[in-house]
């Protein structure tokens, strides 16, 4: 399993409530995400660290979970290329995913 390149599970924070609320607090809920859907992007989001740590609030319930909310999923997506290009290049990132999200 590897390690998140775009956010640390360590600080038990939600990616979303910080990038939304601008809440660090810490939470006893949280479920990893992988930013790229599907099951081929997902075992690709696994090995590059594609992911992020949700509250259920933010991850499977209700009107701001990405799995409800096709703009939050987006913006995963977009901070995942960003994170992505980051450490390899855009180039790399269209070999792999094919798809700009920027």
């Amino acid at each position: 399993m590897a390690k998140s390149i775009m956010h640390s599970k360590d600080d038990r924070t939600c990616y979303l409530c910080m990038l939304l609320r601008d809440d660090y607090s810490a939470r006893v809920d949280l479920q990893e995400h992988h930013a790229m859907p599907g099951t081929a992007n997902r075992r690709l989001s696994e090995h590059y660290g594609l992911k992020v740590y949700l509250c259920v609030e933010h991850h499977l319930v209700g009107p701001e979970a990405v799995h409800n909310n096709k703009r939050l999923l987006r913006l995963l997506q977009a901070n995942a290329q960003i994170a992505f290009e980051r450490r390899y290049s855009h180039e790399k990132w269209m070999e792999v995913f094919g798809r700009n999200f920027i």
